[in-house]
């Protein structure tokens, strides 16, 4: 078996290339204005009760949009947001959102949060809602 020798610039390289993958943020438009329109009607829909039309919570639900909103979710993975949403949500029948509105759902609340929207939906695949960090400020 032969041995090749990557150049240290090679690797180097690469391991930026992985490094600046995993840092994207929810301030990178990581959703798209057409997801967060759908996200809005199942968010009236499945979520206004508790948490408000306007997101500002209510007796039991915390607010999704705020200071108070980005500092409970601060430096955790959009894996994390979504998956909260998708199996605990709506709170009178928890896992009963289908990943595509829970997606879209997260969708509107980064909209109501003043992120801005990109080209492309918020993914639902794992891996890629792993590579995106909620972070509270850009």
């Amino acid at each position: 078996m032969r041995k090749v020798a990557l150049p240290t610039g090679a690797i180097a390289l690469v391991a930026l290339s992985i490094a600046v993958a995993q840092t994207k943020t929810v301030w990178d438009g990581v959703y798209s204005e057409a997801q967060a329109g759908r996200g809005k009607k199942s968010y009236i829909t499945n979520c206004a009760s508790c948490h408000n039309e306007g997101l500002q919570g209510g007796d039991l639900a915390p607010e999704l949009k705020g200071e108070s909103f980005l500092l409970r979710w601060n430096d955790k993975s959009m894996f994390e947001f979504v998956d909260r949403v998708q199996k605990t949500m709506p709170q009178d029948a928890p896992g009963s959102l289908s990943a595509e509105e829970s997606g879209d759902i997260v969708a509107y609340i980064l909209q109501v949060n003043k992120m801005a929207p990109g080209s492309a939906d918020l993914s639902s695949d794992a891996a890629a809602l792993k590579a995106i960090t909620i972070t509270k400020s850009k």
